[in-house]
């Protein structure tokens, strides 16, 4: 069968043989995967190396190294091989290296120049999966500084090439025909509403059910996750149980033989319920129908809980073509959309990039390794998530202060798998635990035991213990044994890592369990918040909830390993119960000691305590005896700015005093004593408020505290007597009398004196050197307000006459002269002047 990118080889020859770097543009059914890299094997730049070709998937490197040996008619390991995690196919004479792409992390930090490596080929790269950046990254680095002659091809059918040319500095981009089978699209009826994905399974069988009758050939079905593909299948089976028709999931946990089943040739018509993992290379024989239903579950990390959480989603509208592209692989096909034609436009374009959702811990250890962070980035890690995983490395102990990773830290990194189980298993290999600790990892790495099981408890320790019994080959629930299968492998492969065997403990006490999870776990230990409570405070800070039904609800710690970040509260999934005094004799360093003096908003004073905490955990909590007096007096401040400058006790004479030296500074700033605002007072407690503090350690203690005199001090003696002559405290009136004067508001200096007291007086009274005219409110006998005036004269020779009138009805008593300029001041009504 011709294959469509055969047309544009010499092409794809001619550009590497003057290019370092390429970019393959071919939709599904091109062939780009198996002969891309066999037409190059001849060429003059091999020179003996190695191509190296990288497929997101395992299943998808083990079928594309097969294709490629079977039409080379040899054998895979032969000229072309792989290599996949817990599996390798090599050989001498091996020149094609199908990898997946932890594996082309790894070679390229053991060897970053990869002298054996003339070509690396990334296909299938718009999955954008984390550690295909990340190689990218890493490779063009050791492109530029290390191996110049070392070549790149970057190949998808859906790539964003506008973003990859920029990135690869404008390479030559080659573009393929695609398929030559046409596939026509159904959508929903346009009327139809979206389907939930809660009804996904129901919907797709309804159709399922017509497609079977009515269309020929073998179909492939995109469903989001396991639970949907294993519900569909006893579906499936008791509808199809009289037809003669092969029923086959396809997910990425299946054993090799199972996957192999589901893609390879079948003389039965076939049905294969596949996750996205079908969206690549594959080519699954016979297939002429694809039901896409248009969903995906991507797993998303949360910074904010450090918790990571399976979405179910909308795919993009490339994965759509992708997905679309199966059909018409081998003879003209079909596809059928569980979503409108309307509703496909408003899809996203792409895929939003692994590195955008996933939790960066190993990204952040892998920089680390690598030893230099300013690298070339399709998509930059967002900097939240990195510092987080920075921070969890710190406290691993796989990084130092500066970020530089530690000899423990390139242990985590040979093992492949999460910091935090790698982090386990290296912790319990010291404590003499290093099976379990293996178990524990593997069961934290796959799909969780009791998925779709009779079993419903968060109890880590009863999943422990299941598999336990599946390694010894006890009989257990069908569900069960098929999910320990997988786990067991995982296991083994792990072990081989190490060099070690799988060998239980004949003493491993259950307790341990806890303590394992607390060293991958150390932010997820969580403590019950009231008694018979199901809230929990984790000591990232963060609140967890059990489910009163839950066997461990009530436990006072746990251990939490996995919860969901969607809430304030998240729920508790899988943890384990965590005794206390062993957390503490085998983790001694999750525990610290601090002495801490704060202020209490509440009670308005400085508290000193001595807290032991575990994380955000407080342990106990208990008075220093002898706190520093220093640091005292500085969160004594601290919590008079934090509740304002009327916190303190100030008298009416302080505040006056206050307010002289705010007006002289708002009217006369180049000669004032200086800024007695609030902001200005609040901003220098230290200057001149902390010198007089003795003992106080609250708000209640400084009200011994004289503000009068603490101000007052801050002017010398002739500054005092300055103040007193440009601001008097007092007016003294034509009577005698000695009459406060207000200076609250700088713009209206007050004096309120009844108006008899000024009889007599001919000029306005002012202050600052007859500069600021009073704002007098003359009040009646009775000191009730009758006129405001910054004219006093004006107003004996005006509107004085009126008022006169009213005040002589009102006050028939006292002395109201025609001629107030003229008259003697009184304070006495006319009996007694």
């Amino acid at each position: 069968m011709h294959l469509p990118v055969l047309d544009v080889i010499d092409d794809i020859r001619s550009a590497l043989l003057n290019n370092s770097r390429l970019i393959l543009q071919a939709p599904p059914g091109a062939g780009k995967t198996t002969a891309v890299p066999l037409a190059l094997l001849n060429e003059p730049w091999l020179n003996g190396k190695q191509i190296i070709m990288l497929e997101p998937r395992r299943i998808a490197a083990r079928s594309a190294a097969m294709r490629m040996a079977d039409m080379l008619g040899e054998k895979v390991g032969m000229r072309v091989g792989y290599q996949i995690r817990s599996e390798k196919k090599l050989s001498d004479q091996t020149k094609i290296v199908v990898v997946t792409e932890g594996i082309l992390t790894r070679m390229l930090q053991r060897d970053p120049s990869l002298e054996n490596i003339a070509l690396i080929i990334f296909d299938e790269f718009h999955e954008r999966h984390l550690h295909s950046d990340v190689s990218l990254a890493f490779s063009l680095q050791s492109q530029e500084f290390l191996r110049d002659d070392l070549k790149i091809v970057v190949m998808s059918a859906t790539l964003d090439t506008a973003s990859l040319q920029t990135l690869l500095n404008h390479p030559p981009l080659i573009t393929s025909e695609g398929r030559s089978y046409p596939i026509s699209v159904e959508h929903l009826p346009p009327n139809s509403s979206p389907v939930e994905p809660k009804k996904i399974v129901p919907s797709i069988m309804n159709l399922l059910t017509k497609v079977i009758e009515q269309d020929k050939g073998s179909i492939l079905v995109f469903l989001p996750g396991t639970r949907e593909i294993k519900e569909l299948d006893t579906f499936l089976k008791e509808y199809c149980r009289t037809m003669d028709i092969d029923i086959a999931p396809l997910y990425g946990e299946l054993t090799k033989e199972a996957q192999q089943h589901a893609i390879a040739p079948s003389q039965k018509r076939k049905i294969v319920l596949a996750t996205n993992i079908a969206e690549t290379s594959l080519t699954i024989e016979g297939i002429s129908i694809v039901v896409d239903s248009g969903l995906e579950k991507v797993l998303m990390f949360d910074p904010k809980s450090g918790m990571e959480r399976l979405v179910t989603q909308k795919i993009s509208r490339a994965s759509a073509q992708q997905r679309s592209g199966r059909a018409g692989r081998l003879e003209a096909g079909k596809c059928y959309r569980l979503w409108g034609a309307a509703a496909h436009h408003s899809l996203s374009p792409h895929k939003e990039p692994e590195i955008r959702l996933c939790d960066l811990t190993p990204l952040a250890l892998e920089l680390s390794a690598w030893g230099d962070s300013d690298l070339s980035w399709l998509t930059p890690p967002p900097s939240k998530a990195l510092m987080h995983g920075e921070s969890l490395l710190g406290s691993l102990g796989a990084i130092d202060d500066k970020g530089v990773i530690t000899a423990h830290g390139k242990e985590m990194l040979g093992l492949g798998i999460h910091p935090r189980l790698a982090h386990m298993i290296l912790i319990g290999r010291l404590l003499g635990y290093q099976s379990e600790a293996i178990l524990l990892a593997s069961l934290l790495s796959e799909r969780d035991l009791y998925t779709r099981s009779s079993v419903r408890t968060s109890d880590m320790r009863e999943r422990f213990w299941s598999l336990c019994d599946a390694m010894i080959k006890k009989t257990l629930p069908s569900v069960i044994a098929e999910n320990a299968k997988v786990i067991l492998m995982n296991a083994s492969d792990l072990s081989k890592r190490l060099n070690t065997s799988l060998c239980l403990s004949r003493d491993f006490p259950s307790a341990m369990i806890a303590i394992l999870l607390s060293v991958a776990y150390p932010d997820r230990i969580a403590r019950i918040r009231t008694s018979k409570g199901e809230k929990y405070l984790l000591s990232n800070g963060k609140e967890g909830r059990l489910r009163r039904e839950d066997d461990l609800f009530g436990s006072e710690w746990l251990v939490v390993t996995q919860s969901d970040g969607e809430s304030t509260t998240g729920e508790i999934y899988q943890c384990a119960p965590l005794e206390y005094e062993l957390l503490e004799h085998h983790a001694p360093e999750l525990f610290t000691t601090d002495e801490t003096i704060t202020w209490n908003s509440n009670t308005g004073r400085v508290e000193a305590r001595e807290i032991r905490r575990l994380g955000a955990i407080v342990i106990e909590s208990r008075p220093i005896e002898s706190p520093d007096p220093v640091l005292m007096k500085e969160k004594l401040l601290e919590g008079i700015r934090l509740m304002g400058l009327d916190a303190l006790p100030w008298s009416v004479q302080s505040i006056a005093l206050r307010h002289r030296l705010q007006t002289l500074h708002y009217h006369a700033p180049e000669s004032s004593f200086g800024d007695f605002s609030d902001e200005a007072l609040l901003g220098s407690l230290e200057i001149w408020l902390l010198p007089y503090l003795t003992a106080q350690s609250s708000l209640r203690e400084c009200e011994s505290l004289d503000l009068h005199a603490i101000l007052a001090s801050q002017l010398s003696w002739e500054q005092s007597q300055r103040l007193d002559l440009l601001l008097p405290t007092h007016f003294t009136a034509p009577t005698g009398s000695s009459i406060p004067l207000d200076y609250s508001d700088p713009e209206g200096i007050v004096l309120a004196v009844r108006i008899q007291e000024v009889f007599g007086l001919e000029s306005h009274p002012s202050v600052l050197e007859g500069k600021i005219a009073l704002l007098v409110h003359l009040l009646s006998p009775a000191r009730r307000p009758i006129q405001v005036t910054r004219d006093l004269v004006g107003f004996w020779n005006g509107s004085y006459g009126d008022v006169k009138k009213e005040l002589k009805g009102r006050y028939p008593k006292h002395y109201w002269p025609d001629d107030p300029r003229n008259a003697e001041a009184t304070s006495r009504t006319k009996k007694y002047m």
